[in-house]
């Protein structure tokens, strides 16, 4: 992506103070300035219509409550998982749907030749009062993403960690923080929201500092072909799903 600025942003450094001669002479020889933003990392972000995101959303509960209950003890700090083959279960059914279609979209936007994908993964999450997930990657897949079932008021957050480490070699105080400047970025989200991103693109979840849960359903995504060897989660979750369940 290439940006333009104002010939005199170049010199525009600071405002408060005049502008030596040299600098003014040099201002008015440049006919153009661009920025070209190279090597971009998208995140996409689907939102469902109220009405459906509230029906999915209350199936969604209805199922994570029936797969955590009773809920196994887990350390102060620490979240509820599921195993991660949610999306063999019949009542994921309708998630596993809108995340297929949202991973066509995000295939043709990155002009992927071979666009056949199939779900890895999928676990729901729970965060309880001060519950979080610390920063991780989902090797062995091309995108990962989470679907948002409930997020108390203010508490739906995820933060991005900046994939390039040499640029903290270099961070000299700023005037205010941007997306070229940071080295982590946080987005909101909220019920009924997806967020895809690609799997290498290292993650957290902050504190839930609220009273109420927040829960999310997280899941990969992989191409077709690299599915059957690498790709499938190699850990269990501290909520066990019956495998005679599974379809």
């Amino acid at each position: 992506m290439i940006r333009r600025l104002p010939a005199a942003a170049i010199a525009a450094a600071d405002c408060r103070r005049p502008l030596p001669p040299q600098i003014v002479q040099v201002t008015r020889m440049i006919a153009d300035v661009k920025v070209t933003e190279m090597f971009p990392t998208p995140i996409w972000s689907v939102e469902l219509k109220l009405d459906a995101a509230r029906e999915l959303n209350a199936q969604l509960k209805a199922e994570i409550r029936r797969l955590t209950e009773p809920r196994p003890a887990i350390p102060p700090g620490a979240s509820w998982q599921t195993d991660p083959v949610a999306h063999r279960l019949p009542a994921f059914a309708p998630l596993v749907s809108l995340i297929d279609r949202a991973a066509q979209g995000a295939m043709s936007f990155l002009a992927v030749r071979h666009r056949a994908a199939a779900i890895t993964g999928m676990w729901a999450n729970i965060n309880p009062p001060g519950g979080r997930n610390s920063g991780h990657t989902h090797p062995n897949n091309f995108l990962s993403g989470v679907y948002y079932v409930e997020t108390p008021a203010g508490e739906g957050k995820i933060e991005f960690a900046d994939p390039r480490p040499q640029a903290e070699v270099m961070m000299p105080p700023v005037t205010e923080s941007n997306r070229f400047n940071g080295n982590t970025i946080t987005k909101d989200v909220q019920a009924g929201q997806l967020i895809l991103f690609p799997a290498w693109l290292r993650h957290s979840v902050p504190v839930n500092r609220s009273n109420a849960e927040r829960i999310s359903v997280a899941f990969n995504l992989m191409l077709k072909d690299y599915i059957d060897q690498a790709s499938p989660p190699l850990w269990r979750g501290t909520v066990p799903i019956d495998p005679k369940e599974l379809t």
